[in-house]
């Protein structure tokens, strides 16, 4: 038994006490249920029991608030981390879109020349099949 020393407020005598004489350790402690309430999607909720079920069917977990605080941080700096791309992107575009500058012509690739040239007139082929050419074509390229 572990003993401590109370001392009143009241300014009388300070006392030694166990720590089984205020509150029995050995007896379980039984938490009641939850009061109902409407879950998020709408659904009453009347217990501890259909809280879980819920949670189970729906496919979700119950956040604390530093869980709560941690998605939000994190969203902050995924957020921030597009921001940062579009302004990178903005910036690309102004730089290459000014008024009377120069348009350079795009230089093909041999490999895109080739394929072009295999596909003249012809139907597209499936996704698949498509690959599977490019790939031929770029092993008879080498």
């Amino acid at each position: 038994m572990k003993r401590t020393w109370v001392y009143p407020s009241d300014g009388s005598e300070a006392y030694e006490v166990t720590r089984g004489e205020y509150r029995n350790e050995s007896m379980a402690s039984v938490m009641g249920d939850i009061a109902p309430f409407m879950s998020p999607d709408g659904v009453m909720i009347e217990g501890r029991k259909q809280w879980r079920e819920h949670l189970k069917r729906t496919d979700s977990i119950e956040m604390g608030h530093s869980d709560v605080k941690y998605a939000q941080q994190e969203w902050n700096k995924k957020k921030e981390a597009h921001r940062d791309r579009l302004r990178g992107q903005l910036a690309t575009v102004q730089e290459f879109d000014r008024p009377g500058a120069p348009i350079a012509p795009v230089k093909m690739s041999n490999l895109n020349v080739e394929m072009a040239n295999r596909l003249h007139n012809r139907p597209m082929p499936e996704r698949k099949e498509m690959i599977k050419m490019t790939l031929e074509q770029m092993k008879r390229m080498k």
